[in-house]
């Protein structure tokens, strides 16, 4: 599939997603952030860039994230945003940034200077940060807010200044996820936040569903194992064909469990995200948006 079919794809998938007026739901997305390579400074050759056809700054994932965005702030205009990071994990509480204003916390190394010079606009919502708290105390999920602590990780600063440029249009609040890096556990911790999207939150959690530095093959399309695009393609079908939520939820998990699984994720916490997602949106349909290879993108709860 070419770049141009991939975005009839994604713009056909999200355009058919229920309209939405004040009062509904907004879905709960599982989006594939992307790696820094996305803003790779152009002119400078990307020593990687012929291993990650799919994510470089001229691939088909930067396009579908220009896209997205402003096609999420079109479609739901919601009122602040709650993201989900791969690049943040706790162990004794789920910790909640309750920033002023966000900085950037470049979580990344070898790049040249100018990746280091990323800039990215946003505020935090004391509000929103204690309602996340809130509501996972409330379903017995330990967690608290970390006031003007930590900025934003390039698992949601890199995918967002492509999404909504210079600065974002609503405010911002990251959230970790558990350490623990159980599925079931994060299907919870989605669904104790699930309210927000009856609030006019914008529930996002960030990861991919293809990461691995273990066989670079694995991010080409045209070059990876059998057995990765299966584990891929499993995930696809388990958002597509299932019929209720329970049969969706139980399907992605076994996902888990296939050979492809670990080829693909030698440590997996850029694929339990997709967990939370499916928690927070679990009541309505599922809907996969982007089928671009290793950059699944999907709408839990339309």
């Amino acid at each position: 599939m070419n770049t141009t079919s991939h975005e009839a794809q994604w713009k056909a998938a999200f355009e058919a997603l229920p309209p939405y007026s004040s009062g509904g739901k907004i879905p709960a997305f599982f989006f594939a952030h992307g790696s820094p390579l996305l803003l790779y400074p152009k002119g400078l050759r990307n020593p990687m860039a012929d291993a990650i056809k799919t994510g470089g700054r001229d691939g088909p994932h930067y396009q579908f994230l220009k896209y997205f965005g402003k096609s999420l702030v079109r479609k739901y205009s919601p009122k602040a945003i709650v993201v989900f990071s791969a690049h943040w994990e706790t162990s004794r509480a789920i910790e909640v940034m309750d920033n002023d204003s966000n900085e950037l916390y470049y979580d990344y190394y070898g790049f040249p200077d100018e990746m280091y010079k990323i800039k990215f606009e946003s505020k935090g919502s004391s509000d929103v940060a204690q309602r996340v708290v809130e509501l996972m105390n409330a379903s017995e999920i330990p967690a608290k807010t970390l006031p003007n602590a930590r900025g934003l990780d390039h698992g949601v600063f890199v995918p967002f200044k492509i999404m909504f440029g210079e600065s974002a249009p609503v405010p911002v609040v990251e959230v970790s996820i558990d350490s623990s890096l159980s599925t079931q556990r994060h299907i919870e911790i989605g669904k104790a936040i699930e309210k927000m999207r009856d609030e006019g939150i914008l529930v996002l959690s960030g990861g991919l569903s293809i990461h691995t530095f273990d066989d670079f093959t694995a991010w080409d399309p045209e070059k990876a194992r059998a057995e990765i695009k299966a584990f891929e393609k499993a995930i696809v079908d388990a958002v597509e064909e299932s019929t209720t939520t329970t049969e969706r939820n139980e399907r992605l998990e076994m996902v888990t469990k296939l050979p492809g699984f670990r080829m693909a994720h030698p440590r997996e916490e850029h694929f339990i995200p997709l967990y939370v997602a499916a928690g927070a949106g679990s009541e309505g349909i599922a809907s996969v948006i982007c089928k671009l290879h290793g950059a699944l993108t999907i709408a839990f709860g339309a």
